[in-house]
């Protein structure tokens, strides 16, 4: 009888020490740095306060505040102000708001700030703002709001926001809003917003100077110049690109503009033109030039022989001619009728003519009225 008592004894002894230590709390710890603290840093404790200038903790429930940095070891369920950083090899649940850094190992729910960047390595929900970069390693759900960049390597929804570039590798729903360039590699169901975008597919809108989708568009592209690999796609810009798409290039001369090259853009019977011009006011002048833009539709006669019709917007720059009567940039509206042969299948000779309306930009002065006489070649 006394064997299983003192058997029982050396059992229980062990375990309650155990469970003592695992409900260890300590109410305030401060902390110059660990292991200089009123409380140590210990493995099976948890810690309600923790203030100082640098301190470790494996358990915080409730609040830390250092001068330095805190380091975590379990998880946080709390807040946390850190002049430099909170780094967190456990979970984090609460608000973390750092001067520099914030790093999280385990999953994060909630809140960080933090001047330079967050970053978490598994699965994360709420809100990341940073003054550079916010980096989602694992999947993430909520709003990123950086000074330069937002990145998710995994799959991402909810928001994206920041100065420069959004980076997301996968996502369902997702609005992003960059002052550069939003990216993400697969399809989205959401919004993109920037000078440039690209997706693997887009259920929803494309919005920017440059608009490109790897896969279908089911939904809008709005951009001066939209592609995707389906030809279905609702696209309004000025150049709209899909497989279907014939790039052209045009080189001619007239009577207002000397020398042009241009590349259009033909999708069926329509047609835009991206162009450039040299020498507007005479090629005995200084240089002058102008870039336009032409939008227009065609009409096959036979198989090699087209007449089209087109509507053009010219920019003129005469750069060190400006004068009395001419001055250092103008606009000029311009129709055109088009005759085309094509002498093979990717070659043709082209004859335009049509009218020209120059004004001034900043008075409501006509520079001067002319018909327009162009003659040039077609490739490709």
């Amino acid at each position: 009888m006394k064997r299983r008592l003192i058997v029982a004894a050396l059992l229980i002894i062990p375990l309650s020490i155990l469970f003592a230590q695992e409900t260890a709390k300590h109410p305030l710890n401060i902390s110059l740095w660990d292991p200089i603290a009123s409380f140590p840093y210990d493995s099976l404790s948890t810690t309600a306060v923790t203030l100082g200038f640098s301190s470790r903790t494996y358990n915080l429930k409730g609040v830390g505040i250092n001068m330095f940095a805190h380091f975590n070891e379990k998880g946080v369920r709390g807040v946390t102000l850190n002049g430099v950083g909170e780094f967190a090899k456990g979970n984090m649940n609460g608000a973390e708001i750092s001067g520099l850094f914030n790093v999280v190992s385990g999953h994060m729910h909630g809140l960080q700030i933090a001047t330079v960047q967050n970053t978490n390595v598994l699965h994360s929900k709420g809100i990341m703002i940073a003054g550079i970069t916010n980096f989602a390693i694992g999947d993430a759900r909520g709003i990123q709001i950086a000074g330069i960049t937002n990145m998710a390597g995994s799959h991402f929804s909810g928001v994206q926001f920041s100065s420069a570039v959004n980076i997301a590798s996968s996502s369902s729903d997702l609005l992003q809003i960059a002052g550069l360039v939003n990216v993400c590699a697969e399809p989205i169901n959401g919004i993109q917003i920037a000078l440039g975008n690209y997706a693997g597919g887009v259920n929803g809108v494309q919005m920017g100077l440059l608009n490109l989708c790897g896969g279908d568009v089911r939904g809008v592209q709005i951009g001066i110049i939209n592609h995707s690999k389906d030809t279905s796609a609702v696209k309004i810009g000025l150049v709209n690109i899909t497989p279907k798409t014939r790039i052209q290039l045009l080189t001619y001369g007239g009577n207002t503009t000397r020398i042009n090259t241009a590349v259009r853009f033909k999708n069926h019977h329509v047609y835009t033109i991206l162009g450039i011009g040299t020498h507007y006011l005479g090629l005995n002048d200084k240089f002058s030039g102008s870039l336009f833009y032409r939008a227009g539709a065609e009409l096959p006669v036979t198989k090699k022989l087209f007449l089209s019709s087109d509507a053009g917007f010219y920019h003129i720059e005469n750069f060190n001619n400006e004068d009395l009567t001419t001055p250092e940039r103008m606009y000029s509206l311009q129709l055109r009728l088009n005759m085309e042969y094509h002498l093979l299948n990717r070659l043709g000779v082209l004859a335009s003519g049509g009218y020209a309306h120059t004004r001034y930009y900043k008075t409501h002065r006509i520079y001067e009225n002319k018909p327009v006489i162009e003659l040039g070649i077609v490739l490709f």
